[in-house]
């Protein structure tokens, strides 16, 4: 997008559209009364000085953005035909905050999580607990403790800084709760480190911790925080809709130009994939449902087989981790697609404004130019009315001055934009890669838990058919001590696996939630016969504790 060139009156004669053609031998010219009157050496001395008033509506306009004098104020030369051209002191002033010498900090550390009140509120309205140190000069001090927020306080917080920076990508809040549900200790945990992790991101952001709205909110009373300031948004409702069917204007910026599709393709393709993954959610529970019932008749088959008993309870403890990994799919995976979903809607938005912005701008190139064009033809009249003449001008100058902060908005915008891309873009992979990190070590873990109860009944099956298929399928050089597990502190058995593992990861993985429950019930049929080989309770925590030897 080519930066405005602003209209000065007193600039020169060529860029007066109320100025008549100079002639060689007059050296004045003029025009008819009420209507600004130039000399030549008026025009020379106004050449000398097109610099300082070029910088003075570049001061002007940002201004207008609300952007500090004194950080944005620089100096251009003066070419030689008179022609000030603001492009190169504008790629210097734009960023001021990124560039500024003072170096401002926000550190925030979250310390806990508070649920009270009714239900819903408990679940949608957590209260988070942070300490704060900042040498910002918005805020009142430097240090803050136990400062505590509601869920609402922080969505009003997001809503005014997502309207008033509109050159940043502001991160969208994480979920208030997680598919652990809010009475587990794992939802606590996660919540609280979410939250710290969009404070880091916030922190790293120069433009949004400077704006004075954060130290109100961080400042002000447990729940009685609401913007202090107002925001509004280039366009909303209706006229955004509509004006989001056109097509994008051209964008020389091809980075961002290529950015937007990006986004969206990131928006869609994870909304996909949550919908696949809390279809196979649901059905996995509805298969654990089966299960158990499963479990439950082959307990029935014969109540006096101890192993027809020991195999249903199996089963039925099988089932229920299939519903533990079901949660943790939709906790881990599907909850970390979640918050992807809501920090990409809103760097798309933000794109899309910056198209707002840069339709916006050239209507007002095109304003100006037709206004210009009007006060020139003011001029080829003979008869000019003064009143008309003032009002073509402040006209001009209005539209002019509408240009130029578009301009320098534009300017700013994309500039900003082009860094945050790349911060966005690294915070996304790692997020991603955390979450399938997540998703898989987990799903791991109870496969295993899975694959150590079935191991606990699997000398009692082979042995119910000494002479039979197990021994014809080669089994008989297996041995049958119920001892024996494919997860040791050696490596895994199935895998191949020889590394060695310390004794803590083993532990978790034999030890499942279902323990208690089995465990008991083959202690009291150990009293019952003290000659069969089911499980007693030195047996059992022996598998608890997995051999140290």
């Amino acid at each position: 997008m080519a930066s405005a060139v602003p209209y000065d009156p007193y600039d020169d004669l060529d860029n007066n559209p109320f100025a008549e053609p100079q002639d060689d031998s007059e050296p004045t010219a003029t025009v008819t009364e009420g209507s600004p009157s130039i000399t030549e050496e008026q025009a020379n001395n106004d050449e000398a000085t097109g610099s300082d008033r070029a910088i003075s509506s570049v001061s002007s306009a940002q201004e207008e953005l609300g952007i500090d004098e004194n950080a944005t104020q620089s100096k251009t030369t003066t070419e030689q035909n008179g022609n000030k051209h603001l492009a190169q002191p504008l790629e210097r002033v734009v960023l001021a905050e990124r560039s500024d010498k003072k170096k401002y900090s926000l550190l925030v550390k979250v310390t806990g999580l508070e649920r009270f009140g009714s239900a819903t509120g408990k679940k949608e309205n957590p209260t988070i607990v942070f300490d704060c140190s900042t040498n910002l000069p918005t805020f009142r001090k430097q240090q803050y403790k136990n400062v505590k927020k509601s869920y609402e306080e922080f969505h009003q917080l997001f809503k005014y800084l997502n309207a008033a920076v509109q050159e940043s990508f502001v991160p969208t809040l994480p979920p208030a709760y997680t598919s652990f549900g809010i009475n587990n200790e794992e939802d606590r945990t996660k919540v609280t480190r979410n939250f710290q992790l969009w404070f880091s991101r916030i922190s790293l952001d120069p433009l949004i911790i400077r704006n004075e709205e954060l130290a109100f909110f961080i400042e002000s009373d447990f729940n009685t925080y609401t913007p202090i300031n107002k925001s509004k948004s280039p366009a909303s409702g209706l006229k955004r809709k509509t004006l989001k069917q056109l097509a994008p204007p051209y964008d020389e910026i091809t980075e961002l130009a290529e950015f937007r599709p990006l986004v969206k393709s990131i928006y869609v393709v994870s909304q996909n994939l949550q919908e696949k993954l809390l279809k196979v959610s649901r059905n996995r529970k509805m298969m654990v449902q089966e299960e158990n019932a499963f479990g439950q008749e082959f307990v029935n088959l014969d109540e006096h087989n101890k192993l027809y008993k020991r195999y249903g309870k199996i089963l039925t403890a099988v089932g229920d981790i299939d519903s533990i990994v079901a949660t943790m799919d939709m906790a881990t995976f599907y909850d970390g697609l979640e918050w992807v979903i809501r920090d990409s809607y809103v760097v798309k938005e933000a794109l899309t404004n910056r198209h707002f912005i840069m339709r916006n701008l050239i209507q007002a190139q095109q304003n100006s130019k037709t206004k210009q064009e009007q006060a020139r033809r003011f001029r080829s009249r003979r008869d000019i009315n003064p009143l008309k003449i003032d009002e073509a001008l402040r006209q001009l100058k209005t539209a002019t001055k509408n240009e130029q902060v578009l301009t320098l908005k534009l300017q700013r915008i994309t500039s900003n934009m082009i860094i945050e891309r790349k911060e966005w873009l690294s915070w996304y992979e790692e997020w991603v890669k955390n979450s399938i990190k997540e998703f898989s070590l987990r799903k791991i873990e109870y496969e295993r838990k899975k694959l150590t109860l079935l191991e606990r009944v699997r000398s009692d099956i082979r042995k119910a058919d000494e002479n039979g298929g197990l021994s014809r399928l080669g089994r008989h050089a297996v041995s049958i001590n119920n001892n024996d597990t494919s997860q040791t502190v050696k490596g895994d058995s199935w895998t191949g696996e020889s590394s060695r593992k310390s004794q803590i990861p083993i532990h978790k993985i034999a030890h499942t939630e279902f323990d208690d429950e089995l465990f008991t019930e083959d202690v009291g049929c150990a009293s019952q016969d003290s000659d069969t080989t089911s499980l007693n309770a030195r047996h059992a925590a022996s598998l608890l504790g997995m051999s140290t030897k």
